[in-house]
Order: structure tokens, then sequence, then C-alpha cells
């Protein structure tokens, strides 16, 4: 802050925030409460004392939101501190080509195909014995038994009973 008059186009970006908020009859820790800054960096503004603000990025915000709060044009005061303050060449986007894989997997859905078909195989393989035991168990005899004939039972004869004999 300066103790003559300077005008606009020759005034810092700082002093005139100073003299804006000045006018408004803001104290420095109002400003830094509605800005939710800290009272120095409010003051580093007001000073125009770049080294002790951090990125131009984070101060372009901050500008802005003083600028707004006092009542200034803030794409003005946005537009003179990125040329006081040297704007970095814009990022360009620069491909990396990779290497082909030494060894490709398949698809997910493959994969998971396979696996079920293992699954499915082993579990064959592991019921081939029991189901083996089941078939032998069934055919002792070795006869064919047909569908529909009913085979009865050899009725004792030293009880009197008669004898069922088959016809066919």
């Amino acid at each position: 802050m300066s103790g003559g008059p300077v005008s606009s186009e020759t005034a810092s970006i700082g002093q005139r925030l100073s003299r804006a908020r000045e006018a408004r009859k803001l104290g420095i820790e109002k400003v830094a409460d509605a800005l939710h800054l800290d009272v120095r960096t409010v003051k580093a503004l007001e000073r125009d004392d770049h080294a002790a603000l951090p990125s131009p990025i984070f101060v372009k915000g901050y500008l802005r939101g003083y600028a707004a709060l006092v009542g200034l044009p803030a794409e003005e005061l946005v537009s003179e501190y990125t040329v006081l303050a040297g704007e970095p060449p814009p990022l360009t986007v620069v491909s990396i080509k990779q290497k082909a894989p030494f060894f490709q997997l398949p698809s997910t859905r493959l994969l998971r195909k396979v696996i079920l078909l293992l699954l499915v195989a082993i579990m064959i393989w592991l019921a081939y014995p029991f189901v083996g035991q089941l078939i032998d168990m069934r055919g002792d005899s070795g006869e064919e038994i047909l569908p529909g004939r009913l085979e009865l039972p050899p009725v004792d004869t030293a009880a009197g009973s008669a004898t069922i004999s088959e016809t066919d």
C-alpha cells in the first residue's frame, strides 16, 4: 500500500485488491475467513509477494474469490497475474507405445468354459468307479430281465402246496 493515489492501470494486483477491500471496510481477517485462507496468504496477495504464495493454479483461484468478494473484475486480475507469473506451456499428450505382451491370455469367457469342461471331466473320471460298481451289483446274475415278465419264487412242495408252473 502506497501513501499517494495510484491509477488502476499502474497499480499492482495486490494494491487494487487492498484498496477495494478498504473501500468496502473489510479487515484482512474477514477476507481470510470468507475465502477460507490463512491471513498470511491474503497479506501475500496484497503485497504481491509471489515467493510466499503457492502454485499459480491456486493463486488464480484465490484471486477469483478475492475479486468477487471486493467487487473487482476477476478474469481481468487473473489474466494480469498469468502474464506476471509466466504461464507454463500447455501440456501435450504423448502416446507411449506398449510392447506386445510375451504371452497373451485368452478371454475370460473362454477360460471359464475350459475350466468348466475340466471340472466336468474330473467329476466323470472320479464317478466312473462308483458307476461301474453299481452296474456290477445290478447285473450279477448275468440274465437279462425282460420288462413285463414276473418271476415267481418256487413254492415249497413239502408243505403240501401245489406247484405253479410257468407256461409260455
